[in-house]
């Protein structure tokens, strides 16, 4: 599905590779490395000084090598495509939306002086943010009033939009991610994937001027695995332009790289020089306090067992002080794609995600957010009419009955964590609403009846905040 990127959550990107012959960038980077083993001036210390300086202008990425640009062939007689509304209408689907009426608790905070918090975590629906952009908007506040307390390194993760202006990656990296993990308990910040790399000189760069080009954060904690004992990790950073600091990791750290400048940060530029790196995330510190804070961690093609797999202990060590006011977790439509799903093992995979959950934000109002409604693809109506065959209702309802289910086991588990559940289908109209969305002017849903358009996903979020009476716990703008 293709979305207009006309918000300010930026998904810019170049991806450059380390040019010339192998055997001078080997000769160099041991040459280097020699040099930088014996330079009494590394920082053993993991905290970094930078003296202020000039606010830079448009980061400008290196070595471009543009994107290939992805050829969509025209359609083919036999392609598949949404039905067509004439042929939905002999089924009698509708798309009759109604309220769900949740009670999320008596509106009173533990500390009305901080800015109200929001955790968000999910599939590609979350990953996509437009349903975060739509809470934002209901609560009458601008992007500008609303700041993230923590940044996951998926800067590069097709299909996620992150609240930062631009960046620049390297090749050389990999993603681990909490929802694949063979591990228990895995060294998981709370973005719950990790970016790895092993190749010596690749870099990130970030830009986290998100709204305009005036810098807002006064130090930044750059969160990452401390490396195996005995390996020398050595990283190059730089703040706005400024002068490199090599910083060798320290592997009984805390794991954590704290930036501090004279002058509001704007850009950070991290290479790993060698050794190994697992980068967890990044923890901005603001000059102003915004009025909220939101946080959205979705991967697409994530599921609830990330919940499962991560270390409690280790997520709330490397979690800042900012506690959620409100917890979501939305997952759903992956599992419902497993055509061996086993009801009693998505069972215990849930309690085991809640139950992980709520050790790391056991006071939390919380909300299970179940899958949206899901339609099914079938061959054009020129090939149908040709074969004289036609899709039956169960073939159509196919993925809205799985959804279904889903939904009605979240809905019992959730009680026994505290949790409220929410029902996408339902707020979508139920089973076959997706086809209807579609068809709604303009489409609520995109042409592969699984994701939702960008309307659709504001219209879901006024219906999600009415449902939960949200606005109550939220202070007026």
């Amino acid at each position: 599905m293709m979305f207009h990127q006309h918000s300010r959550w930026s998904t810019n990107k170049t991806v450059s590779s380390t040019r010339g012959p192998a055997v001078l960038v080997s000769l160099l980077l041991l040459i280097f490395l020699l040099l930088s083993l014996s330079n009494p001036t590394i920082a053993l210390s993991q905290e970094l000084y930078f003296s202020g300086g000039t606010i830079p202008g448009e980061l400008r990425c290196p070595d471009r090598t543009p994107h290939s640009t992805l050829q969509l062939s025209s359609r083919k007689p036999d392609s598949l495509m949404p039905p067509e509304y004439e042929e939905l209408a002999k089924f009698s689907i509708h798309d009759d939306t109604s309220s769900q009426h949740i009670f999320l608790g008596e509106p009173s905070r533990a500390d009305p002086s901080k800015p109200f918090s929001i955790g968000i975590w999910g599939d590609s629906h979350a990953a996509f943010g437009y349903f975060s952009e739509g809470i934002i908007r209901e609560f009458g506040l601008t992007q500008v009033e609303v700041q993230p307390t923590f940044i996951p390194p998926t800067m590069d993760r097709s299909g996620v939009r992150l609240p930062i202006r631009k960046f620049c990656q390297s090749t050389g990296w990999t993603y681990e991610y909490a929802y694949t993990s063979s591990h228990i308990s895995a060294q998981f910040a709370k973005g719950l994937a990790n970016l790895k790399s092993e190749t010596p000189l690749s870099y990130l760069w970030v830009d986290f001027r998100w709204h305009n080009k005036n810098p807002n954060l006064h130090a930044l904690n750059v969160l990452y695995i401390p490396p195996v004992s005995g390996e020398n990790t050595l990283v190059g950073i730089s703040t706005d332009e400024g002068a490199e600091k090599i910083i060798k990791l320290d592997p009984e750290g805390n794991g954590i790289i704290a930036i501090h400048t004279e002058q509001p940060i704007s850009i950070i530029k991290l290479r790993l020089i060698v050794g190994s790196l697992v980068l967890q995330g990044f923890v901005p510190e603001y000059v102003e306090k915004p009025k909220m804070y939101l946080d959205t961690f979705g991967v697409p093609g994530a599921k609830v067992r990330g919940w499962k797999s991560v270390s409690a202990e280790y997520l709330k060590k490397t979690s800042s002080d900012i506690i959620y006011d409100l917890v979501i977790l939305e997952y759903g439509t992956n599992e419902g794609n497993d055509k061996n799903l086993d009801p009693e093992k998505y069972v215990a995979e849930l309690r085991a995600s809640l139950k992980n959950m709520r050790q790391v934000y056991p006071d939390s109002l919380c909300v299970l957010i179940g899958p949206t409604d899901r339609g099914i693809l079938v061959k054009n109506s020129s090939r149908r009419k040709t074969s004289n065959t036609s899709s039956s209702l169960n073939e159509l309802l196919h993925y809205a009955q799985v959804h279904k289910k889903l939904g009605t086991i979240q809905s019992a588990v959730s009680k026994e964590f505290s949790c409220n559940y929410w029902s996408w289908q339902e707020a979508m109209g139920g089973r076959g609403s997706a086809y209807m969305w579609l068809h709604h002017s303009p489409a609520l849903m995109s042409k592969d009846l699984i994701h939702l358009s960008i309307p659709g996903y504001q219209l879901s979020a006024r219906k999600f905040v009415a449902d939960t009476q949200l606005n109550n716990f939220v202070p007026n703008p």
